[in-house]
């Protein structure tokens, strides 16, 4: 299969008003079309992967799904019937963002983890990467989200998208990781609290370790991990491709953002990249 270009990672603060059920950025939505499209309009070969924001984190949460059930202690119908109106939610986003790709003239696919991959105590232990290319050989874009999956020891799980982006990366070797969010980049402590600083670089070493180190916090209603599980697969892309991985993050709704994700590149004060550690 010809190299991969990028994996574009549309989070669900971006797409999504995180705090309102089920509200849609319709702009931001038509921001991603348009930079999509860009890129394969110029024969960039891409994957996009989307969160969920407000379409299946409240379900999610409502339903605990991302610790099920281990014990029996947990009513069967109960976690089916949240893991049902998660995956209701957040395969309603997929149609939206599909939508918008198709009407931009993208020949976009979705592609739900759902059935395909699987989880035991939260861990993956199954991944079809293979349907993700088979679609990119046959020249279709594929869309992934985060989904609910079936979990061999609780039941059911979260399966975040930033853990799909993990593992495409680690079976797809693209040459650069982008994550598209609703902030410029990675502060040094959340956004905003007085005296944070925008990092324009984060560097990592062979043994996952990065610096400078960063404050991070979760939302009440997110059950994927927030910005702290984006740094953690960010390091550990680029750590596990020896670097051979770029790893990105920018705010959508900026003029960065196309540059990042067709030239891989970036300017003071507008993104942070993730790099190896020079020895």
């Amino acid at each position: 299969m010809a190299a991969l270009d990028c994996i574009v990672k549309l989070g669900g603060s971006a797409l999504t008003y995180k705090g309102s059920l089920e509200s849609l950025k319709v702009e931001s939505l038509q921001r991603a079309a348009v930079i999509m499209h860009l890129l394969h309009s110029q024969g960039q070969r891409c994957i996009l992967v989307h969160g969920a924001g407000s379409f299946g984190h409240f379900q999610a949460k409502e339903y605990n799904l991302s610790k099920g059930d281990t014990n029996g202690a947990v009513n069967a119908d109960h976690l089916r019937r949240g893991l049902c109106l998660t995956r209701l939610s957040v395969t309603k986003l997929n149609h939206l963002v599909i939508e918008e790709l198709v009407n931009h003239g993208i020949p976009a696919v979705g592609i739900s983890p759902f059935g395909a991959w699987k989880t035991a105590s939260r861990q993956v232990t199954r991944a079809d990467v293979a349907a993700v290319c088979e679609a990119l050989q046959a020249g279709y874009v594929p869309v992934l989200h985060g989904d609910a999956v079936l979990d061999a020891e609780q039941q059911c799980c979260i399966l975040s998208g930033d853990t799909l982006i993990e593992i495409l990366s680690r079976e797809l070797s693209p040459k650069r990781v982008v994550f598209l969010t609703d902030v410029e980049g990675i502060y040094n402590q959340p956004p905003d609290n007085k005296g944070a600083r925008l990092l324009d670089s984060i560097v990592i070493g062979l043994d996952g370790t990065s610096e400078p180190d960063v404050l991070t916090s979760v939302l009440p209603h997110d059950t994927t991990g927030g910005v702290k599980l984006k740094i953690q697969t960010a390091t550990r892309i680029v750590a596990q491709s020896q670097g051979a991985v770029t790893v990105f993050v920018c705010k959508l709704d900026s003029e960065a953002a196309e540059g990042v994700c067709i030239r891989g590149e970036t300017r003071t004060g507008h993104g942070t990249k993730f790099s190896l550690a020079v020895s």
